[in-house]
C-alpha cells in the first residue's frame, strides 16, 4: 500500500515547489515579470496608479493626440478596458480628452500640465524600481536580457 507523504516533510519554499517548471520559459518569464510587476505596483500605489495606467502616460506622452482605440492596441487590452483606464487618468487630472475638429465624434488624449510634471517623476520612479528589482543582474547581463526578451517579442 502506498504511504500517503507527511505534509510536514515537504516545505513551503516556491524554489522548492516549482523546481519541475524552471525549464519553461513562459513560467519563468512570468515569474519575473511578477517580480518587476509587484515592485512597480508598490512604488506606484502613492499616486493611485498601476502599471498599465503608467505604459498608457508613456504613451500618450510620445503621442500626443492619439485615439482611445489605439491606445488600446498599444497596450494589448479591449476598448472598454481603455475607457476605465483613460477615465482614472482623467480622474487623476494626469491626460484629457480633446475633441477632434475633423470628425467632432472622435476624441485625442493628451498629457495635462499636472501629467506632464506627474510623468518626469514617475519615469525617474520606474527607472528605479526596474534596477532595484533586477539587481541580480549586473549592468551588462541587464542589457542582454533586454535585447532578448526584445527580440521574443518583436518576432
Amino acid at each position: 500500500m502506498a504511504k500517503n507523504p507527511d505534509p510536514s516533510d515537504q516545505t513551503a519554499d516556491p524554489a522548492f515547489l516549482d523546481q519541475a517548471l524552471e525549464s519553461y520559459l513562459g513560467y519563468v518569464l512570468r515569474r519575473a515579470q511578477m517580480k518587476v510587476f509587484q515592485h512597480l505596483s508598490a512604488r506606484l500605489e502613492p499616486f493611485e496608479l498601476r502599471p498599465a495606467q503608467f505604459t498608457a502616460l508613456m504613451i500618450i506622452e510620445k503621442h500626443p493626440g492619439l485615439m482611445q482605440a489605439d491606445l488600446a492596441r498599444a497596450l494589448a487590452i479591449e476598448p472598454p478596458q481603455a475607457v476605465v483606464l483613460v477615465n482614472k487618468l482623467e480622474k487623476l487630472g494626469l491626460a484629457m480628452r480633446v475633441r477632434c475638429k475633423p470628425d467632432k465624434r472622435s476624441y485625442g488624449l493628451f498629457l495635462s500640465k499636472v501629467g506632464e510634471a506627474r510623468l518626469k517623476e514617475l519615469k525617474q520612479l520606474a527607472t528605479q524600481s526596474d534596477r532595484d528589482s533586477t539587481n541580480a543582474l549586473d549592468a551588462e547581463e541587464r542589457e542582454q536580457l533586454l535585447h532578448l526578451l526584445r527580440k521574443l517579442y518583436r518576432d
